[in-house]
């Protein structure tokens, strides 16, 4: 599978090591698909956790509805989890995000990295 720059993914992310999340989850791929083929046997994730914060936690989590991409409940994008996984450790592809929620994922990773 290559895996394509704003699509959620099931992907297995274990073993869960210290506060990394841990399990087969979806995750948003946001690095671009073009890296990938140039050999690159891993691609730069988001974990999305559904344990979501009651008040808003912008820049290091984005929040997105129930139903986005086939998620059953309303999930968050883990910002301050960035990380770059084995792309054979990449399951199910959920699909894409919408437009809105990847500009506005970009805003929090500038925001997040001070960029």
């Amino acid at each position: 599978m290559t895996p394509q720059r704003w699509h959620i993914y099931i992907v297995d992310l274990e073993p869960r090591v210290g506060t990394k999340p841990g399990k087969q989850r979806p995750c948003l791929c946001i690095q671009p698909t073009e890296l990938t083929s140039f050999g690159l046997k891993s691609s730069v994730i988001l974990p999305i956790t559904t344990n979501t914060f009651k008040e808003e936690a912008y820049p290091l989590r984005v929040k997105i509805p129930a139903k986005t991409c086939g998620l059953r409940k309303e999930s968050e994008i883990l910002l301050d989890q960035i990380l770059a996984w084995d792309i054979e450790l990449f399951k199910e592809d959920l699909g894409p995000i919408p437009e809105f929620f990847q500009q506005k994922i970009k805003q929090a990773l500038r925001d997040f990295l001070d960029l």
